[in-house]
């Protein structure tokens, strides 16, 4: 027998390692004589191991892809996994994101919209009602096609509420269309919160649409990176918005915030000790996916790892893209088709206004038009970007980093936005790694 090259060891300091297969996962905590062993273990008889280790240590381990036959049948099961969960002429769509506006009233120094995506410069600003019904009708029969039952639309931008008026239109035809196919349809829309009105927020709660917004920390750190055209700051604005879904009995459980180098520095215990006093659950606390942030990424990773416990003590779950590996690593990728986000699984659709089709709405990545969803399956860009999945083709620095299979090469916007530079890639790759660690260490230590 063998031990696979994809073992991976993080040793605890309390006589024992923490080991797992960085594609196929099965986190577990070894006592260090065993790691020891299968550290320095070439190729061994597998009767000597469980004299020395017992029956049950060779079956675990065997079940979890550590101790492996050959590399060559290795190999034949991870290539299993990308034609399993990968299948050619067939539709992997799960959710459908509709960009109702192109503009938006704040200029947020970090914004992904304003710093990536091309498709901003279109003519077409707004999403019309027609383009809107056409992607629904396009998307449901696509997923009822493909015997899927569990529907998701997701309004976006921008800011999709200064489309409000072709949202408003859109909400009654769904439910129409929940009607028809007797189908439900989970509805969701990403907003900054600072148009919401009271009648918008009515509308929000009688159709069942999961409101999820962002603030970037208390007032001062808030201000500091979201800013109005003008330049001012945006806490009020969004507070109010806040204070219009508490009055109605719909107050947020959560919220999202991104981090530069103007607001590492409120990114602490404060930010949390906000969030408990307003009863919230979940704080996401999101790296300023392409640009640079310019303090070191252990520092990055030490403040992320001490808010997140201390939030962990107030029954507050934090969360982010870096910690979506270590997520990813709870899961069974022979039975989980194991990705870093729905656009890079080919699971999501994004329409822009102008009809065009991207798997995240921040991408410029093309898949077709509204009119191509029935057969996206077929479409070139569509099967490019599955195949671009493949393992087997990914760079030799991603085969050896420790959460190979769980990573996936991380945010396709921080690729798309700094080609041809390596810095930021690496950087997020070292937060990915370290973050991942830390919450093994934490959820060992718990």
């Amino acid at each position: 027998m063998l031990v696979s090259r994809y073992t991976q060891f993080l040793p605890q300091g309390d006589g024992s390692t923490v080991i797992w297969h960085s594609v196929f996962g099965r986190v577990m905590q070894l006592p260090d004589q065993l790691a020891d062993f299968l550290k320095e273990a070439g190729d061994f008889n597998s009767h000597d191991f469980e004299e020395e280790f017992g029956e049950d240590a060779l079956k675990i381990l065997s079940n979890a892809h550590i101790l492996i036959d050959s590399t060559e049948q290795e190999q034949v099961d991870i290539d299993s996994l990308f034609t399993k969960h990968n299948p050619k002429h067939k539709s992997k769509v799960k959710a459908l994101s509709l960009i109702m506006s192109e503009e938006c009233p704040f200029r947020c120094v970090y914004c992904i919209h304003f710093a990536n995506s091309k498709h901003y410069y279109n003519q077409e600003k707004m999403m019309s009602l027609e383009v809107a019904k056409a992607s629904i009708d396009s998307y449901l029969g696509l997923m009822i096609k493909n015997g899927e039952t569990d529907f998701y639309i997701n309004f976006g931008g921008g800011e999709p509420l200064l489309n409000y008026r072709t949202i408003a239109e859109i909400l009654p035809y769904i439910k129409e269309c929940e009607s028809l196919y007797d189908i439900k349809i989970k509805l969701g829309i990403n907003t900054n919160l600072s148009l919401l009105t009271r009648e918008m927020a009515e509308t929000f709660i009688r159709y069942n649409v999961e409101i999820a917004t962002s603030l970037d920390g208390t007032k001062s750190g808030n201000n500091k990176v979201r800013l109005t055209k003008d330049l001012s700051g945006t806490y009020d604005s969004i507070m109010r918005g806040f204070n219009i879904l508490k009055e109605l009995g719909h107050p947020l459980d959560g919220f999202a915030m991104t981090v530069t180098e103007a607001n590492l520095s409120d990114v602490d215990t404060e930010i949390i000790d906000w969030a408990d006093s307003l009863g919230m659950k979940e704080v996401r606390i999101d790296i300023d996916v392409v640009g640079i942030v310019n303090s070191s990424m252990q520092k990055i990773i030490d403040k992320l790892t001490r808010v997140r416990k201390y939030a962990m003590e107030k029954g507050i779950s934090v969360i982010g893209f870096w910690s979506r590996p270590a997520e990813n690593l709870g899961l069974i990728p022979e039975e989980e088709d194991i990705g870093f986000c729905g656009g890079e699984r080919g699971n999501s659709l994004c329409v822009a206004p102008s009809g065009q089709v991207f798997p995240c709405g921040y991408s410029n990545y093309q898949l077709g038009n509204y009119q191509d969803i029935p057969t996206i399956y077929e479409n070139s860009a569509y099967v490019e970007l599955l195949d671009n999945r493949n393992l087997n083709i990914q760079p030799d620095k991603c085969k050896k980093c420790p959460i190979f299979g769980f990573c996936r090469g991380g945010c396709l916007i921080t690729k798309e936005a700094n080609q041809g530079s390596t810095e930021k890639q690496s950087a997020m790759c070292e937060l990915y790694v370290g973050m991942t660690e830390a919450i093994i260490r934490q959820q060992v230590t718990a």
